[in-house]
């Protein structure tokens, strides 16, 4: 851990010469930057020797939890046997294991897997290969995405086109933004702009503005159809049973391919490998990243089926011309097998089932006793609270000035990291116990006291 002396020097270079984006500089300016020097297990610790239950697993993705040796090990060995391999060209050992590693997991016949380096990427890949699929059909017209209101999918040009989280700025960027998406209503029940009343029909409902959209724009225009199977930019807003069966039956009536984004949710996050194994729904294109390596190394993937693969066969004309220097890099084919393993020895799909079914018990507890909050959802070990300035109304609490943010410090205080706006989420490492959670779940309840006395909520 760095001395005092050596802290205030990292301080004022960070001050100096970092760019963090996402954050006001003048509030990072103002109280600092956090600097982070050690992890371990479901924790970690700052410079100052403060430590924190992290309570968004990083960004989530430190499924497997902080200080696994074993991967770090795996990691070293590989760069040390060979560091980097063309990757336009030449396999390597442990990248062909990793591919064959994940295809023997997903579900259906997603069996081909093109590595990244992140889940932009991943995404840029899905829809390149959605619109090249149609083109080698034969169904040049087919470029339109349908996407969903409030979804997070990336932030390079085209995945940013597809998505309209409050936290990418896209008004910004709209001038340069392709213009072939277009927005259905997400599948959120809590604040529901369908009109409805019960998840099953707000799933429906939703459902069935896909296809509209689809019938209004012309099938012989959709690409594809692209949501994440439960929205972690949206609140978790864990959909209807209904919902991804009828996109399913609506993308293969209307032969649109369908893009399941599982950057968050893929590698154990929701209580099954991955998520859209709660609906048993196999779609065509998967994006994954972030607990495929638990973010010991940078790596996504676009995983495709053998049906669209098989569209990119027969000849140069037909060829996927796309390529990304770091996908498939040794080191993290390396890093990708002693994650899974790990979580395949721990059982770690079945814990985040078993510990997030307690959290989601717990922090429906809280809504009994705290004003502020208006909804509690979750699945696996992905779990918010929709946090309100008036129950009666849904006026969020962002309404109230300095009222969040109070919140946010108080749970930093307190000793947990996680993220706090329009919702407070709880998405821990994999490997988090009852006791862990537990723990999380009183750092909460004490937060949430503390700010509605402050504002005059309680």
């Amino acid at each position: 851990m760095p001395t005092p002396e050596e802290t205030d020097v990292l301080q004022t270079a960070a001050l100096a010469n970092m760019w963090m984006p996402t954050q006001d500089w003048g509030d990072i300016a103002e109280a600092g930057v956090g600097i982070m020097s050690e992890g371990d297990g479901v924790r970690v610790r700052d410079v100052h020797g403060v430590w924190r239950y992290d309570g968004s697993a990083g960004l989530m993705l430190v499924n497997v939890g902080h200080g696994r040796q074993e991967i770090v090990d795996a990691i070293a060995a590989q760069l040390s046997r060979l560091h980097y391999a063309d990757t336009f060209r030449y396999g390597t050992p442990e990248v062909i294991r990793l591919a064959e590693k994940i295809a023997s997991l997903t579900p259906g016949d997603l069996n081909r897997v093109y590595f990244t380096s992140g889940g932009s990427e991943a995404v840029e890949s899905a829809m390149k290969i959605a619109y090249q699929y149609h083109v080698n059909r034969g169904e040049g017209t087919r470029e339109k995405f349908i996407a969903r209101r409030g979804s997070y999918h990336g932030v390079t040009r085209g995945a940013l086109s597809a998505g309209t989280s409050r936290v990418l700025g896209r008004e910004l960027y709209e001038p340069i933004l392709s213009d072939n998406v277009r927005f259905a209503p997400h599948p959120y029940l809590y604040r529901d702009e369908l009109g409805s009343t019960t998840p099953s029909e707000n799933a429906v409902r939703s459902a069935e503005a896909i296809e509209r959209i689809i019938v209004e724009e012309g099938p012989e225009t959709v690409a594809a159809v692209i949501g994440e199977p439960v929205s972690f930019s949206s609140g978790v807003a864990v959909p209807g049973d209904e919902y991804w069966p009828m996109v399913r039956d609506i993308c293969d009536r209307h032969g649109v391919l369908l893009i399941a984004d599982e950057v968050i949710t893929g590698f154990g996050r929701t209580g099954k490998w991955f998520a859209m194994e709660h609906w048993n729904v196999v779609a065509d294109l998967m994006t994954v990243a972030k607990g495929l390596t638990s973010g010991y190394f940078p790596v996504g993937a676009c995983i495709a089926t053998d049906r669209v693969f098989e569209a990119f066969q027969g000849g140069p004309e037909t060829t996927f011309r796309h390529g990304i220097t770091f996908g498939g890099h040794p080191a993290g084919g390396a890093a990708g097998l002693a994650n899974i393993a790990i979580m395949e020895r721990e059982e770690l799909p079945a814990n985040s089932a078993r510990v997030g079914a307690h959290m989601l018990s717990r922090l429906r507890e809280l809504r009994e006793r705290h004003p502020s909050i208006g909804d509690v959802r979750g699945i696996g070990l992905m779990c918010a609270l929709e946090l309100v300035a008036n129950r009666e109304t849904k006026e969020p609490l962002g309404s109230i000035d300095g009222a969040v943010k109070l919140l946010g410090a108080k749970v930093l205080e307190l000793g947990m990291i996680t993220r706090v706006g329009g919702n407070l989420s709880l998405t821990p490492p994999l490997t988090a116990t009852i006791d862990d959670v537990d723990a999380m779940v009183c750092i909460v309840d004490d937060s949430l006291s503390f700010m509605e006395r402050e504002i005059g909520m309680a």
